[in-house]
């Protein structure tokens, strides 16, 4: 998308396009007056801000619709331009007929995904943050993602970030006080301005990471990870939790190449359950491209789920437990000829992740062994007999550790944990450097340096790559 260069009017149909509807809302915007559209209208008078029923013109008067039509004039508008709203009857190709009408007599264009947005943004009307926030609550996947989105939309959190430039600004001020106003003020109660002003600065840095402790942006679409032998179940878990047969299950190993994923919903939040190439030594190109991207997906994980069969003499087990795994699932124990505690044993002590423990509930038959204080997990169960206890034992683990993780209301947005992380970290050098170094220039461009990075966080300042990446998320019409 060639952000810089979006210019002139612009179309687009701002509700679903994928199938018929009752009603459609096509968005109009960037023209300079609504005179230049008045011939496409039954009424002569269009009143801003308020909903007028006509009938809706195409070539030689022919009546394209009857339509609902909505003004807004600018720069009170959402794109801060000129911008017209039809709701239309939703049928797919009355909806593209109206479009192509715009564009064919009126010279619009038809609109980038993101663009209406983009042009709010340029206008002033949304901050680079609420921008943000409107994309977290376009594509949240859980309530608090979505309550998240609105904190930033409707400006909360950009608040917090106006309090954390006020402070700087204070501090700045105390600084080009000691410059320029020394005499006046005094060498101890500028020291004093001074060193309340920094720590003020550096509380309120603290206060912000303490809210991005952990990268959280797993938790936009967490994902829960099925690794481990081939010929383990994985792919007879994955149908089962499903209730389709999504994956291919043979008794051949190596028959998943790729990693295949589906949307689950567990207690109103969406996760991704994804089912992986099982990890060996292989002379297949594809099948170790398969093995790479499945050992990168366990990396990633937000729920590792290590599935073993104690039948296959495994030479992958400290790769599997560098994964740091939350749950091991031992698979065909019915056909297992040897000891079974014995061979949970020779797995060895795991480190446990970031999660801490979390203790299963009820799951009847199926005993989780035992593995040390905080270690993962471990069940052992015949998957084609017990799928529906493990699948309900998964759920709840995935559901409880989302929670915790969303407890404390982590931001989820990697601009601002890695902006909010560098700013504490080059606030705590410069508050060192201000009691070793005495020469005020140095001081005041280090703390120029601190002031660009705030400007970058609230939006005052946007490099071109993080526009980019933001409005590739958005769809068409908004």
């Amino acid at each position: 998308m060639k952000l810089l260069q979006s210019s002139g009017p612009i179309i687009a149909c701002s509700t679903n396009i994928n199938s018929n509807t009752a009603i459609a809302i096509i968005r109009l915007s960037g023209f300079e007056d609504i005179s230049f559209l008045k011939s496409a209208f039954s009424i002569k008078k269009i009143k801003p801000r308020y909903a007028h029923f006509c009938k809706l013109f195409g070539k030689d008067q022919v009546v394209l619709d009857e339509i609902i039509l909505t003004y807004f004039p600018a720069p009170s508008s959402y794109t801060g331009e000129n911008t017209l709203e039809l709701s239309v009857h939703g049928n797919r190709i009355n909806v593209e007929n109206i479009i192509n009408y715009f564009i064919e007599n009126y010279d619009f264009n038809r609109a980038l995904p993101g663009e209406f947005s983009y042009r709010a943004l340029k206008n002033n009307k949304l901050s680079l943050s609420q921008v943000e926030g409107l994309d977290l609550l376009i594509n949240a996947n859980s309530n608090f993602i979505l309550k998240q989105g609105y904190s930033l939309l409707s400006g909360d959190l950009q608040d917090k970030y106006l309090n954390l430039q006020k402070s700087f600004l204070r501090h700045k001020s105390a600084l080009e006080l000691s410059i320029d106003f020394l005499e006046d003020v005094g060498e101890e109660q500028s020291k004093k301005n001074f060193e309340e002003s920094l720590n003020e600065l550096v509380l309120v840095l603290e206060s912000l990471s303490k809210k991005v402790v952990n990268r959280s942006s797993s938790l936009l679409e967490p994902e829960i990870v099925l690794y481990g032998d081939p010929n383990a179940g994985k792919s007879t878990f994955f149908n089962g939790f499903l209730g389709e047969n999504r994956s291919i299950v043979t008794d051949i190993a190596g028959t998943t190449r790729d990693f295949i994923s589906e949307s689950i919903n567990i207690e109103g939040n969406f996760f991704k359950l994804v089912d992986t190439a099982g990890i060996r030594n292989s002379k297949d190109i594809i099948e170790n491209e398969g093995i790479n991207r499945s050992k990168d997906k366990a990396k990633k994980a937000f729920v590792k789920i290590l599935l073993l069969n104690p039948n296959q003499k495994n030479s992958n087990i400290d790769t599997y437990l560098s994964f740091k795994p939350d749950l091991i699932i031992i698979t065909h124990i019915d056909s297992y000829k040897g000891d079974i505690e014995h061979f949970i044993k020779t797995i060895g002590p795991i480190e446990p992740g970031e999660s801490g423990p979390i203790e299963p509930g009820e799951s009847g038959p199926i005993e989780p062994g035992k593995s040390g204080p905080i270690e993962p997990i471990i069940i052992k169960a015949n998957l084609l007999v017990e799928l529906n206890k493990i699948n309900r034992l998964v759920a709840e683990f995935a559901n409880k550790k989302y929670l915790k993780a969303i407890k404390n209301s982590p931001l989820v947005l990697d601009r601002h944990r890695d902006l909010i992380f560098k700013l504490l970290k080059d606030v705590n050098n410069y508050k060192h450097l201000s009691s070793v170094e005495h020469d005020i220039s140095i001081l005041s461009s280090e703390l120029n340096i601190i002031g660009d990075c705030i400007s970058e966080l609230i939006g005052i300042v946007s490099p071109d790559d993080v526009l980019h990446n933001i409005f590739n998320n958005f769809c068409i019409g908004k």
